[in-house]
Parts: C-alpha cells; structure tokens; sequence
C-alpha cells in the first residue's frame, strides 16, 4: 500500500512541479533548467529515501507499521519533504558564472 501511495503523490507533486518552479526559480534560471534540475533532484532524492528508510523499517521489525495509514504518511513526509527542500532549495540559487575551460 505504501509503494502505491508513494507513487501516487510522487506523480501528483510532478504535475504541480512546473507551474510552482516557474514561480520558485531563480531569475537567471531558464524554466526549463530549472524544471528539470527540480525533477530529477525530487526523484533520486525521494526514491533514494523511500529505499533506505524502508530497508531501515524493515531491518527493525516495524513494517506491520507501515498498515496504518497515520504511520504510512509519516514515512511518505519523511520521504518526500527533505526531497521538496533540497530540490527548491537548488532551483532558487543562483546558477554558478564559472569560465569556460580551455
């Protein structure tokens, strides 16, 4: 059941991904960029968590656990809020003006 919640709000905060990260980028960021470097930081992030955290809820013996559905929303919180963070927090830097190497 947790795998299917996840996927479901993995797809629905994707689909408000681009109007938010027009808004959210950094001036000097193209909207393209941005969407992108948000997508793809979402995604490794929250699947690299949702993997490590269930291989932890697991090793511990909890995953009868994960049947209740208050249990089963914190750990998709857990999952995907430190993944939202990280991703805004990158697209509303400003991009680096390093020079071109020769």
């Amino acid at each position: 059941m947790t795998e299917t919640m996840a996927l479901i709000i993995w797809l629905v905060l994707l689909a408000f991904a681009f109007p938010y990260v027009r808004r959210a980028r950094h001036p000097e960021v193209k909207p393209l960029a941005a969407f992108l470097l948000f997508v793809m930081l979402f995604s490794v992030v929250s699947g690299s968590l949702y993997f490590a955290l269930l291989w932890i809820v697991l090793k511990m013996g909890w995953a009868a656990m994960l049947a209740n559905a208050l249990w089963a929303l914190l750990f998709l919180v857990l999952v995907f809020a430190p993944a939202f963070l990280l991703a805004r927090w990158m697209i509303k830097r400003p991009p680096l003006n390093r020079p071109v190497p020769r």
